[in-house]
């Protein structure tokens, strides 16, 4: 492929719904939309079912309602409300909220297995929730929910694409009805259907620091943009409080360490963080709570590596055992500390979807992390998997409806034909690595619009910004997989540029979001969604929006 600027092969497909995305989201809307009758493709960056958030989980989430006779859907709706600072979408954490009853039988049809004692399923008390009420899969591993999904699916006739990248949605009119794709074979897809579910997850990818699945670096919100659909609640990133290894890649899990088993987290002095910072109380111990104290300790000079130690020097060797396997390969007893850092982790903010799971583009839904609206301003833990299989239920069964009641289109060949000359105009035998510019991007964005942000490291990136999109247009791309790499770079540079202008139009600090400049959280003046727009060829339009759906 070397050398040249054409494809190797188109391929056209046809569906009746197509599920953009691998994980647990897309699976979800994948089976729900099978249910319906619709011919469902699920088309993937990596291989369907890996390479995903929802894989590399803890396989944990929260189930209101169940795991104690007080607990109830308003008790969690509150909780949720409380972390998020009041910006979520209340009408949809309430439906959510009603559709967690549906998500253990799904998970028993498909196959799943559930840790238990004697003969009763475990429910944990996590940090933030008033009750215990987070139940997981039987290993604490992704693996125990996914991998049976995705059985499950191919069972009942979804097909799979694997390793193909959409690379833009198309509308005909005033919906969508075609995607573009190119695989890292060097294949050229173009796919009509009837309606389509976008589940790609977030963007935590645009950060140096993360623990995501690579390639979750907002591929679904970039597309979304660029059809003209709305986006809010962008400058919300979560980052998590104890992760290990040098980029953050794997957690050391603060919510099972700390809070069940009795680990202390120390600075450089010895100091206790938790009593430092005010966070004794288990409600207080929220992540970006803790991932704030952490990162003030590494910039006041008593930070080590980087983090902080957490010392299991307390715990009872017995009570260590039973959670080794959340401890680094390779440990010990005679291990008692480990370094933890903050690790970005989530991505609260995202697409724009009514209670329907569906856009503002008709025949467009959208499910799981991809999505703005439940989490507000911080998202609280156990309610990511919640949402991804609730959400991508709604809009599976939605879309697959839809589906049934749109008649089949015409493939628009000129606009396939004019996406796949744009795709083959970015070979290009010299210029710098993409590979190397995003990691440029991911290490701009961790120092200026990380967890402590401040107007002029938001504006400086920005700035930065700019110069790496100059650079982007001369991009070497000499095969498909760099061609792949300078697509990726694009969407994140759009993403971070979305980030980075929202953070800074919010001149107040809440939830995930600290401005060193502005710490306090302005009420009522900032208690607004931010919405984003693509108006005037690529031009990002924000507005502070009122929330219509909280009272």
């Amino acid at each position: 492929m070397r050398g040249t600027s054409t494809f190797f092969k188109s391929h056209a497909l046809r569906c009746d719904l197509l599920v953009i995305g691998g994980g647990g989201a897309a699976l979800r809307a994948a089976i729900a939309g099978r249910d319906t009758g619709a011919d469902v493709l699920v088309v993937s960056k990596t291989r369907v079912g890996f390479g995903n958030n929802t894989y590399l989980s803890k396989a944990s989430w929260a189930v209101p309602g169940m795991g104690h006779p007080e607990d109830s859907l308003d008790v969690y709706v509150k909780d949720t409300l409380q972390s998020g600072r009041f910006l979520n979408d209340k009408r949809m954490l309430e439906r959510v909220a009603r559709g967690a009853d549906s998500v253990i039988p799904f998970m028993e049809k498909c196959g799943v297995s559930f840790a238990t004692k004697d003969g009763r399923m475990v429910f944990d008390h996590v940090p933030g929730h008033t009750f215990p009420r987070h139940v997981r899969g039987e290993n604490r591993t992704g693996s125990d929910l996914i991998l049976p999904i995705k059985n499950y699916a191919k069972r009942i006739g979804v097909r799979f694409l694997d390793k193909v990248s959409v690379t833009a949605l198309i509308r005909q009119g005033d919906r969508v009805s075609a995607a573009t794709g190119i695989s890292q074979d060097g294949a050229f897809y173009s796919m009509g259907f009837r309606s389509a579910v976008l589940a790609s997850g977030g963007y935590a990818g645009i950060y140096l620091h993360n623990n995501n699945a690579p390639g979750i670096q907002g591929d679904g919100q970039a597309i979304a943009f660029e059809l003209g659909v709305p986006l809010k609640d962008m400058e919300f990133v979560q980052f998590y409080p104890t992760a290990l290894g040098n980029l953050g890649s794997r957690l050391l899990l603060y919510e099972v360490m700390i809070f069940r088993a009795g680990a202390r987290l120390k600075n450089a002095s010895g100091e206790d963080v938790l009593t430092k910072h005010g966070l004794d109380e288990p409600v207080r111990i929220t992540r970006d709570r803790l991932a704030r104290a952490i990162m003030e300790e590494v910039k006041q000079g008593l930070g080590v590596r980087g983090g902080v130690v957490m010392d299991i020097t307390n715990i009872p060797e017995e009570k260590t055992a039973t959670f080794s396997s959340l401890l680094p390969a390779g440990w010990s007893p005679a291990i008692k500390e480990f370094v933890v850092s903050p690790t970005a982790h989530f991505s609260m903010g995202g697409i724009v979807a009514d209670l329907e799971a569906e856009t503002e583009m008709k025949g467009l839904f959208a499910a799981g992390e991809v999505c703005a609206g439940l989490h507000g301003a911080n998202r609280l833990a156990g309610n990511a998997l919640l949402e991804v299989f609730v959400t991508g239920e709604t809009a599976g069964t939605n879309a697959g409806l839809r589906a049934r009641e749109t008649a089949p289109s015409q493939i628009p060949e000129r606009e396939i034909r004019g996406e796949r000359a744009l795709l083959e105009s970015l070979f290009a035998e010299t210029g710098q690595d993409p590979k190397e510019l995003c990691r440029t991007l991911r290490s701009i964005m961790w120092e200026n619009a990380g967890i402590i942000r401040s107007a002029d490291g938001l504006s400086r990136a920005l700035g930065q910004i700019e110069e790496l999109q100059v650079l982007s247009k001369k991009c070497r791309a000499q095969n498909p997989v760099q061609i792949m790499r300078r697509i990726d770079f694009q969407n994140m540079l759009l993403v971070s540029k979305m980030v980075c202008k929202a953070a800074l139009l919010r001149a107040e600090s809440r939830g995930a979001h600290y401005r060193t400049d502005c710490p306090e959280e302005k009420n009522p003046e900032w208690q607004k969604n931010i919405l984003i727009r693509k108006e005037d060829g690529r031009e990002i339009t924000l507005r502070k929006d009122s929330l219509p759906f909280c009272d």
